[in-house]
């Protein structure tokens, strides 16, 4: 009896995700929020008082308020980029949470938050870019949107690998399952944040 549950026992091992994953994506999240809440705060401080100091503009490079002000932070227009931001966190924040409690991401739920993230991380390089190279300014709180929307997606592969998401599917995903097997994808991933710090002295400069 004992001998036909263990092998059961071991195909339902890789159900739960790895929970330092979990639980890096869970903190990058929060603090995602963190920093999307005070973008909204200093963007109420500063429709209220144009001439408002922010306690991130520390000098002429480093100006939240020159960001904010700028078009590229509400590119859709009415709502602010910190406020999609914001949900978009919310939502991942909470995917880690449940996950953690001990749902199982089914493959369809994995590839919702992967291509979530994603294109926040997409959105999120692009807007460093027009900040470096068009605004001509540094946000301190986007870097730190910028960097916990990069950990999630670090986190958010990983899990999908420990689900066996990646071997299920087509053969890009497949490449990707033998790049984090091999943990080459902590490379790729520091190489992309090193790009971008390059990206952001190379605008300032």
């Amino acid at each position: 009896m004992a001998s036909a549950t263990a092998p059961a026992t071991e195909r339902a091992a890789p159900a739960r995700p790895a929970t330092g994953w979990l639980v890096l994506m869970l903190v990058a999240g929060l603090t995602g929020m963190a920093a999307t809440v005070i973008q909204i705060v200093e963007r109420i401080q500063i429709a209220e008082n144009p001439d408002a100091e922010l306690i991130c503009d520390l000098n002429a490079v480093f100006s939240c308020g020159s960001v904010i002000t700028a078009w590229q932070s509400s590119v859709f227009g009415a709502i602010p980029n910190a406020a999609i931001g914001l949900s978009v966190f919310a939502m991942l924040t909470s995917a880690s949470a449940l996950a953690l409690l001990g749902t199982r991401w089914s493959r369809g739920g994995w590839l919702f938050v992967t291509v979530t993230a994603g294109v926040m991380l997409a959105f999120t390089v692009w807007f460093l870019w027009q900040t470096a190279f068009v605004i001509s300014r540094v946000c301190l709180w986007c870097l730190v949107i910028g960097t916990a929307i990069l950990l999630v997606n670090v986190a958010v592969w990983r899990v999908g690998h420990h689900l066996g998401h990646l071997e299920r599917t087509s053969a890009p995903m497949r490449a990707a399952s033998w790049l984090v097997r091999g943990g080459s994808d902590l490379v790729l991933w520091g190489g992309l944040a090193a790009l971008v710090a390059l990206m952001m002295v190379a605008g300032l400069a």
